[in-house]
């Protein structure tokens, strides 16, 4: 039991940097939203749905790993 190594104290961040990773995901689900909601109203031209739906999978995956970090 002598050779455990202390455990590290959680990271305490800022009111400022908290409030920066919340509008930070925010502004990433906002743009799930409208990228969904331009594909809901055939908004979006054919010759674009590629780079949409990337855009739409890029954000995706980074609300998921922002998401597993709280």
């Amino acid at each position: 039991m002598a050779d455990e190594e202390p455990k590290e104290a959680p990271k305490c961040y800022s009111i400022q940097e908290y409030m920066l990773f919340k509008l930070d995901r925010t502004i990433a689900i906002i743009g799930v939203v409208a990228i969904v909601a331009l594909f809901s109203f055939g908004k979006v031209p054919p010759d674009s749905k590629e780079i949409a739906l990337s855009a739409l999978a890029v954000l995706g995956v980074y609300i998921g790993g922002r998401g597993g970090n709280n």
